[in-house]
């Protein structure tokens, strides 16, 4: 499969549905997914609400949503969330310029495949 080809087999399906962009919604689907994911969002969750309280804006609580969400969005998909850490390794690993360039992409494509399922 080339960096661009990513997709969901055909007949699979996700552990659970893709949540609704609310933190209450996404926060639920984190906790069924992975128990260290959900501290980091917690975490996430307070220091963004200090930020939004700093700056008087919604925009910090929208980045974080959007965020989770889309992780939600890959992590529901359990062969995409592995090739999707086996790039992230890549990018930060390798020496070969092309391979990193290479995953970058990929992790993209992932990415937009995610966000297109859901």
């Amino acid at each position: 499969m080339s960096p661009m080809e990513v997709s969901i087999p055909a007949g699979a399906q996700p552990v659970l549905p893709q949540p609704e962009r609310t933190p209450v919604a996404i926060r639920a689907a984190i906790a069924r997914l992975d128990s260290a994911a959900l501290a980091r969002f917690e975490e996430d969750w307070a220091a963004t609400m200090t930020r939004a309280r700093e700056e008087y804006s919604v925009l910090p609580v929208r980045q974080l949503v959007e965020h989770w969400w889309l992780w939600v969005a890959v992590t529901r998909w359990p062969a995409l969330a592995a090739r999707l850490r086996e790039c992230e390794q890549i990018v930060a690993q390798s020496d070969d310029r092309a391979a990193r360039r290479a995953a970058s992409a990929e992790i993209g494509a992932i990415l937009e495949t995610a966000a297109q399922a859901a």
